[in-house]
């Protein structure tokens, strides 16, 4: 964690001393040679994506092929991920650096799912949240301006306590979060946001899911885990996080992008729709998504790019 913090002064240092536009955020409007103005004139810079599984449905291997979840993928590979969404919306330019791993929690640790290590727990382990950014701010880096050519980094909801394998002990030594637990939660959110504001970045969160439209006990059941969080805790869960965002890290930027959230079938991960209105919400949110031009709608054109900062978010929806 020291190194970590050391690197990113370091890079904030950099930061600060080109005192620089981030590389390719602004740019001429005036459509290239050869292009007719027709065409969507697409926002470049890249989105930052870190979290869990609803940003990557796919746990990291390592050098030596070691894995957490033995390197499962949600859905065995059948599942569109928020970051392959944004990916996919063809109202964006498609640009996103994911440096989210399925199973994540804010720290780093191994898997130690009973039903796979038996007791043990995995090699390889699971970035925290630092961990994935600072990977994600490495990808963007200018060595000739030390600027960042990202102005978002999208930090999704972690598993951390919602069960029994998200604490990197064996399963039988887990027990669930107390209201303690849950406030070390949000600090570790906060911290990774508040290290991307001071970096350049603004950080994008969502509140968790409603819990009405998740199935806690099929997760439990689909994923062969031997407890998960109650709904009330979950609920409380929620409650805690958001409310220490909105007091500790108002700069922030919060979007209700699971408001409308249907299950995949496994309890708990969005299906295709949910995931698809999720991207196309914060990339209209963000003013990072054009309206593509369709024969008969006349020119397409690029959306304006002020920033809505700050957690009027969903209200005005």
């Amino acid at each position: 964690m020291r190194a970590l913090i050391l690197f990113a002064v370091v890079l904030s240092t950099l930061f600060a001393q080109a005192h620089a536009h981030r590389g390719g955020s602004d740019r001429d409007d005036a459509p290239r040679h050869g292009h007719e103005t027709s065409q969507p004139d697409f926002v470049t810079t890249p989105l930052l994506v870190i979290g869990a599984s609803y940003a990557n449905g796919h746990t990291p291997f390592d050098g030596a092929a070691g894995a957490p979840l033995l390197g499962l993928a949600v859905a065995q590979g059948q599942y569109l991920s928020l970051g392959d969404a944004l990916v996919r919306d063809p109202g964006f330019s498609g640009h996103v650096v994911n440096e989210a791993q399925a199973s994540a929690t804010t720290d780093s640790r191994p898997s130690c799912r009973t039903a796979l290590y038996n007791g043990a727990c995995s090699l390889g382990e699971l970035d925290g949240y630092d961990t994935q950014l600072m990977k994600a701010l490495a990808r963007v880096y200018s060595l000739s301006t030390g600027a960042y050519n990202a102005e978002y980094v999208i930090i999704t909801t972690p598993n951390d306590c919602l069960h029994s394998d998200a604490f990197g002990i064996p399963e039988a030594d887990t027990q669930m979060c107390d209201d303690e637990d849950m406030y070390d939660v949000a600090d570790n959110l906060i911290q990774v946001g508040q290290m991307a504001l001071d970096l350049g970045l603004t950080p994008i969160y969502a509140p968790y899911p409603a819990v009405e439209n998740l199935d806690l006990e099929l997760s439990r059941q689909s994923s062969l885990l031997s407890w998960v969080i109650t709904e009330a805790d979950y609920q409380r869960l929620n409650d805690i996080v958001m409310d220490a965002l909105a007091v500790h890290l108002p700069e922030a930027l919060v979007i209700d992008y699971w408001s409308e959230f249907t299950h995949l079938g496994d309890g708990l991960h969005p299906d295709r729709a949910t995931v698809e209105n999720a991207a196309r919400m914060i990339l209209e949110t963000i003013n990072y998504r054009v309206e593509v031009a369709t024969p008969g709608r006349g020119q397409g054109h690029r959306r304006g790019r002020g920033h809505r900062r700050g957690w009027e978010r969903f209200f005005n929806h």
